[in-house]
């Protein structure tokens, strides 16, 4: 490990090496896709972490961010470039999002500006590093930190702040980003908030309703389905076991109105009761017609909850399907308080979560269609560091779009297809062009290329700084991004102060553009409670990149040899003709299928029926 390199700091000083698993991606883009050079890993378990698993990647959503916000850019210069002088200038200073403001000066500066120049002078505005500021996001007020201190004071320009990785940078530049995309919703969320007559409001505060009451539910279902009855009773009425509470929870769960029936079990439940004291109780509570609400009140619990727990009382595996239908009536006497104008503080805290998932739900189709596989993003500015998560094949994806120039294409771990082998009908077939999809403009993956460039020359990927380099000693061109992971199960209390900390994995990648055709990914991972014993970041797989380097460079040279095709000889003198295109499946996920051709011509010399491989140019 030492004479590797592989013990520094960032690296593996700690932990078990042999229990890191590494995984490497590989792709190239030719005109029948994207094609697999390379698809490994070290893990011998029937689980390929490359295409299987949600990971927190860390900083690799960065460079989701700053694709989205280099797109933001580019719809504004084609909305804003036509206009004059005197609109640019209203809009500089009237525009409801910061990112439009910003770009309607920077088009009112410059005679007829360019895109690629536009989009090359966004990369230097310049945002504060510091972490003292507290953002309401997420539903919460959170902080957050720098990988590096000395950043702490800094203002930097977003080009500097992905070389560099600094979190506050993005996490003002997602603001931003929301902020564009909360003024282009189908209302003026400012005007909803200020107004308590506002049509929205309604709706608004019923969708924060719904699912406000579907995480009390869901969280009770998961706490208690399957726990038996007397169990789930028991850590109801608590330690104590008050017969009080104990007629309030025989009021909420039967329908036994009796006295005589709830002093019954109030004596069952609480055992050193005298049935006098029972029949009390049971009077008492009888006498109230306690409501949801109250009877919540006297259990110490969420209304919710103490419904939840009723149903499962009764319905022990009740589906988490069964128990959302059934909720309509107990969630309108729960939240009944949320629709009341005298609690407009409360009313305004959910609707700026809710205009926020809404802002986030806008521009989830946009990262969506340069690879990002989930259903939606995590509402918060910590998506642009990593909240969201992402899968290594996703990001390799969306690197072959910067690659390929905006491009998208399916991939494909299928080389070549041999039929009949050994026989005089021998066939060899590979695939043929594939359907390509413009995903984005070559502008913005010009852009991002060469940003992303400076990350191996002086970035946190500098370890790779001149190491891959062509057999006359040309340096091959190398850009991409790393990102590291440490995700942890944390406790806190009241106040803000972590009381618990439970390490649950530590991921490190690095995502690259090598050459001018491939490009890939790379991982190292430790999954579950000993990644605690673990403080590698992306240094680790970007170090083991470098001592691929010779292997890589070695294959980078072959591929550009001829590539081989298959084609059947005709006897001599016997005409040939091309055959139709056929059709195979051509890729490793079996989400797309490729045409492939083969190729027919004569050759002298050959026998009847044979098969010949020709290296074409």
């Amino acid at each position: 490990m030492a004479a590797a390199g592989l013990t520094g700091e960032h690296l593996l000083p700690t932990g078990d090496p042999a229990s890191v698993t590494y995984s490497l991606l590989l792709l190239e883009t030719t005109p029948s896709g994207y094609r697999v050079c390379a698809h490994v890993d070290n893990l011998d378990q029937p689980f390929d972490p490359i295409l299987g698993m949600k990971m927190d990647l860390g900083s690799t959503a960065k460079l989701r961010t700053l694709a989205h916000y280099l797109e933001i850019v580019e719809r504004l210069h084609g909305e804003l470039a036509p206009l004059g002088s005197d609109s640019l200038e209203a809009l500089a200073l009237t525009a409801r999002d910061p990112i439009t403001r910003w770009a309607a000066a920077a088009l009112d500066s410059v005679p007829e500006p360019t895109l690629d120049e536009l989009l090359e002078r966004s990369l230097e505005r310049v945002y504060s590093a510091s972490p003292s500021e507290p953002f309401f996001t997420g539903g919460g007020l959170h902080t957050f930190h720098n990988f590096d201190p000395d950043d702490n004071g800094r203002r930097l320009s977003i080009r500097e702040a992905l070389v560099k990785s600094t979190n506050l940078v993005f996490v003002r530049l997602m603001r931003d980003v929301e902020r564009y995309h909360e003024a282009h919703l189908p209302y003026d969320a400012a005007a909803v908030l200020d107004d308590v007559d506002h049509p929205e409001r309604p709706r608004l505060l019923a969708q924060a309703e719904a699912d406000e009451s579907r995480q009390i539910l869901y969280r009770a279902w998961s706490r208690w389905r399957g726990v038996p009855a007397d169990s789930l009773i028991l850590r109801v009425l608590g330690p104590g076991r008050a017969p009080y509470r104990a007629a309030v929870l025989h009021d909420a769960w039967t329908t036994d109105t009796s006295v005589a029936g709830a002093a019954a079990w109030i004596r069952r439940w609480v055992p050193k009761v005298s049935p006098e004291e029972a029949s009390l109780n049971a009077t008492r509570v009888s006498m109230r017609h306690f409501s949801l609400l109250d009877q919540a009140y006297v259990c110490r619990m969420h209304p919710l909850e103490l419904w939840a727990a009723g149903e499962l009382v009764r319905h022990p595996n009740l589906p988490w399907k069964g128990l959302w239908a059934a909720s309509d009536a107990p969630r309108r006497v729960a939240m009944a308080w949320l629709m009341d104008p005298s609690h407009r503080s409360a009313q305004e805290l959910r609707l700026r979560i809710q205009i926020e998932k809404e802002a986030f739900a806008q521009m989830t189709p946009d990262w969506q269609r340069l690879g990002f596989p989930f259903q939606r993003l995590v509402s918060s500015y910590a998506t642009a560091i990593g909240a969201s998560g992402d899968r290594p094949v996703a990001l390799a994806r969306l690197m072959g779009i910067i690659v390929d120039e905006g491009l998208d294409r399916p991939s494909t771990g299928i080389r070549s297809l041999r039929i009949a082998a050994g026989t005089p009908y021998q066939t060899e077939f590979e695939p043929g062009p594939a359907p390509a999809t413009r995903v984005m403009s070559p502008e913005v993956a010009h852009t991002l290329r060469g940003v992303l460039a400076e990350i191996p020359e002086r970035g946190t990927a500098r370890r790779l700084a001149g190491v891959f380099q062509a057999p006359d000693g040309t340096p091959i061109p190398i850009a991409g991004k790393t990102g590291s992971g440490d995700a942890r199960f944390d406790t806190f209390s009241r106040g803000g102060q972590r009381i618990t900390s439970r390490p649950t994995g530590r991921t490190a990648v690095f995502v690259f553009a090598l050459g001018e055709s491939h490009f890939g990914v790379i991982t190292a991972m430790v999954p579950g409670a000993a990644s605690g014993s673990y403080s590698f970041t992306s240094a680790l797989p970007v170090t083991v990149l470098a001592m691929l380097a010779p292997a890589l460079t070695e294959h980078l040279d072959a591929a550009n040899d001829a590539s081989i095709v298959a084609h059947r000889v005709p006897h001599r003198g016997e005409p040939g003709a091309e055959t139709p295109t056929l059709t195979a499946v051509a890729d490793s996920d079996s989400e797309h299928v490729a045409s492939a051709e083969r190729r027919v011509e004569p050759a002298l010399g050959a026998g009847p029926g044979r098969t010949r491989l020709t290296r074409l140019p």
